[in-house]
């Protein structure tokens, strides 16, 4: 049996029991563990794969139906992973054709709602990012931080971001935006504040043609570029570029190419300019106000 005719009667049952106003609590470890058996029961191969293990929290939004699931996907290896046909995608795509089968059912992709923060690099972002976090409980994603991530991952393409990064070039925005909805997809989450991108006009374009994203506006961190320098200089972090004539470059880099980018969003009234050459303390007074509705 698929795993997907597994699935319909364990979502037919959670549509009926438990309301929209339920915790997703009360139901995600019961879906958890029925999908990773029935996934598992339909993985090709023998019943002695037990290597490694793959998770994707899915947001269900269906008729009122909200939750967040965890699906893992057996695999012996990366080979037999794509070879069985059990990927995070082909089990999206399971639970999608269970929900659209359902009568009266519609499937529905989750919809996130993002924040883009920017501002060059030393700005602050990061630090106002963290108390954002802390008090409204938002998902902070560095797309600097996932690149770098992936630069250590040692494959072709985290090699290819290392060089460029080194060179301060813009990496290309399908490698970025898929690091960054994969990581949307595994918080469990929907709102996001995105650090650090669109970086560039082109990245702007690519991203605002994901379904299922709201933008809601741009939270913009002005700081004079000397200052901002000896912040990166001073707060020893240990990265390989954070040297002057690298710093340098990066500050080009976003006034040539990511200035374009606030701009474009100033125009249409989305851009909320904080003075970040204070105290964090101040800086983020004015920043909070912004997201009591958010």
């Amino acid at each position: 049996m698929s795993a997907s005719r597994n699935l319909t009667p364990l979502l037919s049952t959670l549509l009926r029991r438990w309301p929209a106003s339920a915790a997703a609590a009360a139901y995600a470890p019961a879906l958890r563990s029925y999908a990773t058996a029935a996934v598992a029961a339909s993985a090709a191969g023998s019943s002695t794969q037990t290597a490694s293990r793959r998770t994707v929290s899915l947001g269900l939004l269906s008729a009122g139906f909200a939750a967040t699931c965890a699906f893992a996907a057996p695999t012996s290896s990366a080979s037999a992973d794509s070879s069985s046909g059990t990927t995070p995608e082909s089990v999206l795509n399971k639970v999608r054709s269970t929900i659209s089968q359902m009568p009266g059912m519609e499937w529905a992709a989750p919809t996130f709602h993002v924040v883009f923060v920017l501002g060059g690099p030393g700005s602050g972002k990061g630090t106002q990012c963290a108390k954002l976090v802390e008090e409204f409980g938002v998902v902070h994603l560095s797309a600097g931080d996932l690149l770098r991530a992936h630069v250590k991952s040692g494959t072709e393409d985290g090699n290819m971001v290392k060089a460029m990064i080194a060179e301060g070039k813009i990496v290309p925005s399908s490698v970025t935006i898929g690091l960054l909805k994969k990581a949307m997809l595994e918080s469990g989450k929907t709102k996001f504040l995105i650090d650090g991108f669109p970086r560039n006009a082109e990245n702007r374009e690519a991203f605002e043609k994901e379904d299922g994203i709201d933008i809601h506006f741009v939270l913009f961190f002005d700081c004079p570029e000397k200052v901002m320098e000896k912040r990166i200089l001073s707060r020893n972090e240990g990265r390989s570029d954070d040297n002057v004539k690298t710093i340098r470059k990066r500050f080009k880099v976003f006034i040539d190419q990511s200035m374009p980018v606030v701009n474009h969003y100033k125009g249409m009234g989305k851009v909320h300019w904080v003075n970040s050459n204070r105290d964090p303390e101040a800086v983020y007074a004015e920043t909070r106000k912004l997201f009591e509705n958010f």
